[in-house]
């Protein structure tokens, strides 16, 4: 057979492949965002920073000063102070012993950890860096909630905590993923939950905007991190499971989504935001060094 007819029958043959046997992506799924969220080119990050090892299961962030962004792993009870601009660590504190922290959030002065149990930590830094006495919360939240996201909301002086797992809180049960207010004040778990995000929301979302049908069973969700866009105000949730971002107003209707290509974030677990707007996100090593990608803000 000629090489020019092979090769013909070849590119017929995968062509016609691709188009009957390929099923939508999560990229063709998760699509809409408002032209007023549209901020964040997620396809392509302006900077890339690979982290020391020690950071490998990097798992939650929150923006401290100019430049320095308060790091978490799953593993070690400590706080690392990343600076974006050295790609260096400047310093970092134990707050516990060993555990599975997933959350970070701060007030510009009192750092806030959640372990996935449910325990939140609170500590503040003296003026040479070093860690002030502990305070650790045991809250309503338990192992079965599987919490993996905390944010400070300054307009309530609350943190809001997002499950992973399911929302069972003192034998209530909740729909979908929730996320609950931790009282600072009060220094508790408000019972009823700041909002829940069911399957059915993101479909009914998705149905606002589809132009092909789609599995449904192909919608997954499971929250990994959560941040306060200090500009719009809305939630950004960021799921590992699902590879999706979604936006949300503080009721926790569903405002746009984002598919997260998992060749750029093979495990999202952290997400932040710079004071100007700047978008954070790190993924776990999975084996090798992890990383914080940056998307600047158009």
């Amino acid at each position: 057979m000629p090489k020019a007819k092979f090769y013909l029958i070849v590119l017929w043959t995968f062509s016609f492949g691709c188009q009957y046997n390929s099923r939508p992506t999560a990229e063709a799924l998760f699509h809409h965002v408002p032209k007023a969220l549209d901020n964040y080119n997620l396809r392509k990050p302006d900077a890339k920073y690979f982290l020391p090892y020690v950071l490998e299961e990097i798992s939650g962030l929150t923006y401290h000063k100019s430049g320095v962004i308060a790091c978490v792993q799953d593993e070690e009870g400590k706080v690392f102070f990343y600076n974006h601009h050295s790609r260096k660590i400047d310093n970092s504190v134990r707050f516990a012993d060993s555990g599975d922290y997933e959350g970070i959030a701060t007030n510009g002065e009192k750092f806030y950890v959640a372990e996935s149990n449910g325990h939140i930590y609170k500590f503040e830094l003296n003026a040479t860096g070093e860690i002030k006495k502990v305070k650790k919360y045991n809250t309503d939240l338990k192992k079965h909630n599987d919490v993996e996201g905390l944010v400070y909301d300054p307009a309530l002086n609350k943190l809001l905590v997002a499950c992973k797992g399911d929302g069972e809180i003192k034998g209530k049960e909740k729909k979908g993923k929730s996320v609950f207010y931790f009282d600072i004040d009060k220094k508790e778990i408000e019972h009823k939950a700041a909002f829940n995000i069911t399957k059915n929301d993101i479909k009914n979302f998705l149905e606002q905007y589809k132009d092909f049908k789609y599995e449904e069973n192909r919608i997954n969700f499971k929250p990994s991190g959560i941040a306060l866009h200090p500009i719009n105000g809305h939630f950004y949730i960021i799921a590992s499971v699902g590879k999706l971002l979604l936006i949300t107003d503080r009721n926790g209707e569903i405002k746009g989504s984002i598919p997260i290509d998992p060749r750029l974030l093979g495990q999202p677990e952290g997400i932040c935001f710079a004071p100007n707007g700047d978008l954070f996100i790190s993924s776990e090593g999975q084996g090798d060094k992890g990383y914080i990608l940056k998307f600047n803000m158009k």
